[in-house]
């Protein structure tokens, strides 16, 4: 179901226009808002409002517990729930009859710098080959990568602004051999055809680096994902491995050759 279908239920849209409010992310947002939707199928024709925990617990149980789900795709759910009922009806949930689900820590997985420099080399598609430094040697999550503003670029001084998680800001290093494929992207992207003069120039251009298609302002974040699933196959990596390992490798790499741990603190947080 389309988000713009989803947001017709008044009691969704007013959960969406409160997460608004509180400079929630995008992200958070969607993801809310589809879990609600799910929720409110699965009790049609029944009075949400008069819901006790009991009721709760009969849906996750069916939906994610029985199922074998995630932690963090239970919690995300029981958290929309909550969310829902607080901004809608005024109504707060026991936390001891409807507990979050405890999170195991696993060692994060990191790509050798072998085999990432193979990767990176073997890469055709420009805007792929950015996508992979940026996460290796910048340590960006893969919603800041489709979020990047041409504005928040500082070549000449090395380094990236990101917005991250809640929408908070810092800055992160650039290196060279991500400036200069960023450089040949933008080139090739907004040069082509005097794309730069029709729209970047005339104010009509979104200001995203990675722009989105569809109507979409920026690129989606699943994209990126769904293109580290063909890397996974064709490079026979780890199966717990995902974009995010990228990150995790930056942060590794940067301690091993001797960064400061509180530089590197202010590069990841958010």
């Amino acid at each position: 179901m389309r988000f713009n279908k989803i947001i017709e239920n008044n009691h969704i849209k007013r959960m969406v226009d409160t997460l608004k409010l509180g400079r929630r992310s995008e992200k958070t947002i969607l993801n809310y808002s589809y879990a609600i939707a799910r929720f409110l199928n699965y009790f049609k024709n029944k009075d949400i409002s008069l819901f006790t925990e009991d009721d709760i617990v009969e849906y996750l149980m069916h939906n994610y517990i029985n199922k074998n789900c995630s932690a963090t795709t239970y919690n995300m759910n029981i958290s929309a729930i909550k969310y829902f009922f607080s901004v809608n009806f005024n109504k707060e949930f026991n936390s001891k009859l409807l507990p979050h689900a405890k999170l195991t820590k696993k060692i994060p997985l990191i790509i050798d710098e072998h085999l990432f420099t193979q990767i990176v080399n073997e890469e055709t598609n420009l805007k792929h080959k950015c996508w992979l430094l940026l996460a290796y040697y910048s340590g960006l999550r893969v919603d800041e990568i489709s979020t990047i503003k041409i504005k928040d670029i500082f070549a000449n001084e090395h380094k990236l602004k990101v917005l991250g998680k809640r929408n908070k800001e810092r800055f992160t290093y650039l290196p060279d051999i991500t400036i200069k494929y960023l450089r040949e992207y933008y080139k090739q992207t907004y040069y082509k055809n005097n794309y730069f003069k029709k729209l970047y120039l005339n104010g009509t251009k979104s200001g995203y680096l990675f722009e989105g298609i569809n109507g979409n302002i920026h690129i989606n974040g699943k994209t990126l994902t769904n293109y580290f699933s063909t890397l996974k196959q064709k490079y026979n990596l780890d199966k717990n491995s995902s974009f995010h390992s990228l990150r995790h490798s930056f942060a590794t790499n940067f301690i091993k050759n001797g960064g400061d741990p509180f530089t590197l603190q202010s590069m990841l947080r958010s």
